[in-house]
């Protein structure tokens, strides 16, 4: 069995025990951190820690245990750029830069019914001429809180926050809705071990990352104070809501059957 895991600024607490070897799996799972995970990636026994849009694609195969997410609160890690004040643009094409669909989720969400643009169109990084004319760039992970060098930065946490008062879910721990009770523990067993000893070391491994990434450590000290890494029964509301109002005039499918497992408490 595999344990999928999306290895972005966000997910650090889970991700860097593992990278790190303080945290060992056991023999019979199979973690792999991988950029920019998506649901095509995910097969229908593995277990994945994924972008909180990725779960319409596998609602069907996999359900949801909120015992193990990342919670943005107020201050997360995407953000849209724009040359000039954003109450200055009307309608322009939006690029996303190196941005998951998690990003585009909470961008879509936000862009007009906060700050009132019009979209003509979404390309994922340069794909199209039309990339070239994006007043608005949306970044993800440790760049989206680093200081732009020019023009404009706003997090869009903090936009869906003002919007609906609720938090962003920004990631999921899918399992396969036919996993055994075994795999079941053996997922939350590494998970949370990862995420006690990853809280337990922040004081050490945190300030050096932000460093690493270039990141102001005050900045990054919003952020971490900020998230939270289970789902709580409000949070599972504010999900529902942000997949119906990012999912709206896209491809992605519809929320049918989008369900939560329970027995492992978080801590």
């Amino acid at each position: 069995m595999r344990l999928l895991i999306d290895n972005t600024f966000a997910t650090s607490t889970y991700t860097v025990p593992i990278v790190s070897g303080l945290v060992k799996p056991p023999g019979d799972l199979a973690v792999e951190l991988m950029p920019r995970l998506a649901a095509s990636d995910v097969g229908a026994q593995d277990a994945a820690l994924i972008p909180a849009s990725e779960i319409l694609e596998l609602q069907a195969s996999h359900t949801i245990l909120p015992a193990f997410a990342v919670v943005a609160n107020g201050v997360g890690a995407v953000a849209m750029r724009t040359p000039v004040r954003p109450d200055e643009i009307e309608s322009t094409p939006v690029r996303l830069l190196d941005a998951s669909g998690g990003a585009e989720l909470l961008a879509r969400a936000t862009l007009h019914p906060f700050y009132g643009i019009g979209t003509a169109g979404w390309f994922h990084d340069g794909d199209a001429p039309e990339a070239a004319r994006a007043e608005v760039v949306i970044v993800e992970g440790a760049e989206a809180l680093r200081e732009p060098e020019g023009g404009f930065s706003e997090d869009l946490s903090r936009a869906w926050f003002i919007l609906t008062a609720q938090p962003v879910v920004s990631h999921l721990l899918v399992l396969p809705r036919d996993i055994s009770s075994e795999r079941l523990q053996a997922v939350s067993a590494i998970l949370g071990e990862a995420r006690k000893e990853g809280l337990a070391r922040r004081r050490d491994w945190r300030p050096a990352l932000a460093q690493r990434e270039g990141i102001a450590s005050a900045r990054s000290g919003e952020f971490w104070s900020a998230q939270r890494l289970a789902l709580n029964e409000d949070d599972r509301h504010a999900l529902l809501g942000l997949l119906r109002q990012g999912g709206r005039g896209t491809s992605s499918s519809s929320i049918r059957n989008v369900t939560f497992a329970e027995g492992v408490a978080a801590e």
